[in-house]
């Protein structure tokens, strides 16, 4: 074989092997689904990092943990980076498939104002950082814990009791469905 042949495979056995890994967290959760759902719920409490109810919607667990780690991208929009704001409008395209606005600020004027105490798996929860105005949004879980995406760190998962996003809340929402 010619060496421009041998780049040519090379260069597709690297994009097949990417295209693979690229997928395997999808593989391994389509099997997890069918685990029982006291193994799912004991699986993915040791992937999130705290105890789940065991009644938090499969498909939106799977999905929480398909993004974590996925680096913060400002204006990014996709696994491959992306800043909070992207992420929760994917994300609920994804597991409810309503189309919410791009900016966290927009995003708060779709949802109706809770009590942190009402907070529910899906609602949104909104914090003002760097401003007067909305600057950060995450999605609810459970049990105090929100999924979001952070300019250090990426998607991760954190606790609304933690000083700092204490510090920061500004409101909950609950996204309002038109029928």
């Amino acid at each position: 074989m010619n060496s421009s042949v041998k780049l040519i495979l090379y260069i597709l056995i690297i994009a097949v092997f990417t295209a693979c890994k690229s997928t395997s967290k999808l593989h391994k959760q389509e099997h997890l689904t069918h685990k029982s759902s006291s193994e799912f719920y004991k699986i993915y409490s040791q992937k999130l990092g705290y105890d789940l109810e065991g009644s938090e919607e499969k498909k939106f667990v799977e999905t929480v943990n398909a993004w974590l780690g996925v680096p913060y991208k400002y204006g990014g929009c996709s696994m491959e980076g992306t800043d909070c704001s992207c992420f929760v409008s994917v994300f609920y395209k994804d597991v409810y498939g309503i189309s919410l606005p791009r900016k966290s600020e927009d995003m708060q004027q779709q949802t109706k104002t809770i009590e942190k105490a009402e907070l529910k798996q899906g609602d949104l929860v909104f914090f003002k950082i760097e401003d007067v105005k909305v600057s950060h949004v995450g999605i609810y879980i459970s049990k105090g814990h929100f999924v979001h995406s952070t300019t250090s760190k990426g998607v991760m998962i954190n606790s609304l009791d933690e000083n700092y996003y204490k510090k920061y809340f500004h409101k909950a929402g609950r996204v309002n469905v038109k029928s």
